[in-house]
């Protein structure tokens, strides 16, 4: 089933260049994903990038749904999951294209994982299963944000991969064989919209 948005929201999201949408996932569905997250950052604690090749966390996540609502805000076609962050590392107030080290990045989800409401953020997704969705140039407070929370990024087709110093986790592409400038192949980045 397509994920639709109505004109309202993309007019939102336009001009205020963040949106909210509540309860995208049902408090069933965030937490089998949530315990899936677990799983996988019991074994790898980057929290980067944890649904690569893990096919159960992927279905539970149901990026299309993810894509398909980042897709109609952006307006944009074809985007790409440019990475996923469990527990994002940053402690900072700063936007999605001064933390990615991937190029080209139109939007990010923040797909909240917390069984109580959190704290009264600013712009960010109260409930457990609640997205927030950020323009790439819209600055998110990651100050005190030490919670189970999910940023997945959303990129163009000709994204590339880039040193991003305050990504700390900028090095990892180099173990799937990127060097910096190389534009991120279908294989490591497959397209979630097309």
């Amino acid at each position: 089933m397509r994920y639709n948005i109505t004109s309202q929201q993309f007019d939102y999201f336009r001009s205020e260049r963040h949106i909210e949408f509540e309860a995208l996932f049902s408090k069933e569905e965030a937490q089998t994903v949530r315990s899936l997250l677990d799983e996988a950052y019991a074994k790898n604690p980057t929290g980067r990038d944890l649904e690569r090749d893990h096919a159960p966390l992927i279905k539970a996540l149901k990026l299309s749904r993810l894509a398909q609502a980042a897709s109609a805000l952006v307006n944009k076609t074809k985007l790409k999951v440019a990475f996923s962050q469990y527990y994002p590392p940053y402690k900072t107030i700063d936007a999605l294209e001064d933390l990615s080290s991937v190029t080209e990045t139109s939007l990010c989800a923040l797909l909240n994982l917390n069984e109580t409401p959190l704290p009264d953020f600013a712009y960010l997704p109260m409930e457990m299963g609640d997205v927030g969705f950020y323009a790439n140039e819209f600055p998110i407070d990651f100050t005190d944000l030490d919670m189970p929370v999910l940023l997945i990024a959303f990129a163009t087709e000709k994204a590339r991969y880039k040193l991003q110093k305050k990504d700390p986790h900028t090095h990892l592409l180099k173990k799937l064989g990127y060097g910096f400038g190389d534009l991120l192949s279908e294989e490591t980045h497959p397209l979630v919209i097309k």
